[in-house]
């Protein structure tokens, strides 16, 4: 019996020597230890409906929005988007307004559980999560399972206060367009930025849709649809997961409607 109170101790151990790095436009501003933010905000144990497995856990985590007065201030909240590091290199983005909308939570163990996950989506089994791993109160709101993944990034080492113009300026869709495209740009932007990139701004994980030649160009649109609404039922194994939303059929013609907007609106990516 003491050798599984020690084994379940050790799975639910906070990792006290992690840190995690504030900024506001690329400056650091703070990078607490686990130890000096649960100081700041007293974590809690909730149970969450885990996306990536489809399972109910009890995550323990800082509020995050609580979290964030803590370092920046009440201030951090006048931010559009919150862009997040994770060990891989990875860099999602989150709108602020996601963060005062919904509870959301600084993870760092699962209770009497390893600190891992399945991503059913794509695949891939015993995810290691840590140091840190966003989560939302989905029991509290059902409707945040509806969403998708996009704002659930995992492996988070460091957070940044910016505006999205400064971040990604030659994403945004050409003046005067039309509501749809606008949606589409939204949605783009919270379901298909984590990986892709439009003119270089975005993340390198898959393909550029945009410059050179838009995607819209070399693929007829029937066929776009259907890869975004199920990439496996026309490419076998695919880690791309299929467009999660509330209404993915609506969703998916506002992103090529962005998409085709974009194709004539081709600017050269910047040099990193």
């Amino acid at each position: 019996m003491l050798k599984i109170i020690l084994v379940l101790a050790l799975i639910t151990l906070p990792l006290m020597g992690e840190t995690f790095t504030f900024k506001r436009r690329g400056v650091t501003v703070q990078a607490p230890s686990l130890e000096e933010m649960q100081k700041k905000v007293a974590p809690k144990t909730l149970p969450i409906f885990e996306l990536h497995d489809q399972k109910e856990k009890k995550y323990v985590g800082i509020p995050f929005s609580e979290l964030l007065t803590a370092v920046y201030g009440k201030n951090w909240q006048a931010t559009e988007e919150l862009l997040f590091t994770c060990k891989d290199g990875y860099q999602p983005t989150v709108p602020a307004a996601e963060f005062l909308k919904y509870p959301s939570y600084l993870s760092y163990s699962i209770e009497g559980q390893k600190f891992v996950v399945d991503n059913l989506s794509q695949n891939e089994k015993n995810i290691d999560l840590s140091p840190f791993y966003l989560v939302w109160d989905t029991i509290t709101h059902p409707e945040l399972r509806k969403q998708g993944m996009g704002n659930w990034p995992y492996q988070v080492i460091a957070v940044d206060l910016v505006q999205f113009k400064d971040r990604f300026p030659n994403l945004a869709p050409p003046a005067r367009s039309s509501p749809q495209v606008v949606r589409g740009f939204l949605t783009f932007r919270s379901n298909c930025l984590a990986c892709h990139s439009v003119n270089g701004d975005g993340a390198p994980k898959s393909v550029e849709l945009n410059y050179p030649v838009s995607v819209t160009e070399y693929y007829k649109e029937a066929w776009l649809e259907k890869w975004i609404l199920s990439p496996t039922n026309l490419r076998f194994n695919s880690t791309m997961p299929a467009l999660s939303t509330s209404d993915p059929k609506k969703d998916v013609k506002d992103i090529l409607a962005y998409l085709k907007a974009m194709a004539k609106q081709k600017i050269k990516p910047r040099e990193h």
